[in-house]
């Protein structure tokens, strides 16, 4: 996989408070082992794995019903913190070349 897949950090939202809650792929993850919060931001100790952009071959291929997954998977993310003392969970969309796409305030 190549760099651009990689996934080191995220931006919270803005307004997002603590506790943030990390879960990838379903678990959740330790703060302090496996992720920190910084700032803005979530670094994570482990490279996560972005989706790779469909390019046209692929998005025809899919569209005649031709499965085109191998290569194309990548980790998912939700991100669980507090915002106008209510506790708010949002998946985050992660970006190929770039680190992930910041929810939906």
């Amino acid at each position: 996989m190549s760099d651009a897949n990689l996934v080191h950090e995220i931006a919270l939202p803005p307004g997002a408070e603590p506790p943030i809650r990390i879960y990838v792929n379903g678990e959740e993850w330790t703060e302090g082992t496996d992720y920190r919060v910084e700032g803005g931001r979530v670094l994570f100790a482990r490279t996560l794995r972005a989706q790779p952009a469909l390019g046209f071959g692929r998005k025809v291929m899919l569209a005649m019903g031709i499965g085109v997954y191998g290569d194309l998977r990548g980790d998912t993310l939700d991100l669980q913190y507090q915002s106008g003392g209510r506790t708010r969970m949002t998946p985050v969309a992660l970006r190929s070349g770039a680190a992930g796409s910041p929810p939906p305030a």
